[in-house]
């Protein structure tokens, strides 16, 4: 489906008549999320324990079991529907993914209540794995120690639970995937990274690294410093 709204063949996908550019429409997170987070979770076992380790900075093993948008609940009926859960059968990986990068659409709050309403179903393991995707200016040592003061202050006082909290872009999560795929020999894992980076594209999203300039290596060309002697405007 995702190469066929890309082309513009949206009749029978229900998107008929919508526009395709995604920035102006309401839900594209979830589009997005539902488009990576799926290729992601065909990969081979330890290609996927491979990316999101290194994602991550922690071990974390092969899927055990994949949600996405589970409803959860509070004793007083509240319901919150984080976008995916990821367990490896020893611990879990509560995914809260935002539409951009480099804008501030995370909040402690609401990662809060996920985080909560997760430990009450007994959806979430006791010392799980919180990943913002997107959604933050500032990707510091300094701004993600704030945001996870922030969230523990939002947590009851008497929250004996506890978690791990990692904050990375959806550019580090292409970034991280493109490493693991470039040393694999099988053209499958390379027709889904380009997968990958067509819908990274759709979306507006940068995939690759930022290149400065004062990273570029200088060219001397001096092998032949006569070779411009004959050139002219004509």
């Amino acid at each position: 489906m995702l190469n066929a709204v890309i082309s513009g063949k949206k009749r029978g996908t229900g998107l008929e008549g919508n526009k395709l550019f995604l920035g102006l429409a309401d839900g594209a997170e979830d589009v997005i999320t539902a488009s990576i987070f799926e290729r992601l979770a065909y990969l081979p076992d330890d290609i996927f324990s491979a990316t999101l380790t290194s994602l991550l900075g922690v071990s974390f093993g092969a899927i055990e079991e994949i949600d996405f948008w589970p409803s959860w609940y509070f004793p007083d009926g509240r319901r919150v529907e984080p976008d995916v859960v990821i367990s490896d059968g020893q611990q879990s990986l509560l995914v809260e993914a935002k539409r951009h990068d480099h804008s501030r659409q995370q909040y402690a709050g609401q990662l809060a209540a996920e985080l909560q309403a997760g430990w009450h179903d007994g959806k979430l393991s006791e010392d799980c794995i919180l990943l913002t995707l997107g959604g933050l200016t500032d990707l510091s040592h300094i701004a993600r120690k704030k945001l996870y003061q922030e969230i523990i202050m939002a947590l009851p006082l008497d929250n004996d639970y506890h978690f791990r909290l990692v904050c990375c872009s959806w550019q580090q999560l292409f970034c991280t995937l493109e490493d693991e795929i470039k040393k694999q020999c099988e053209p499958g894992l390379h027709r889904m990274l380009s997968d990958v980076s067509d819908c990274y594209s759709w979306h507006g999203l940068r995939t690759h690294r930022i290149l400065w300039l004062s990273a570029i290596e200088p060219i001397y060309l001096t092998a032949n410093p006569n070779a411009f002697d004959q050139w002219n405007f004509k």
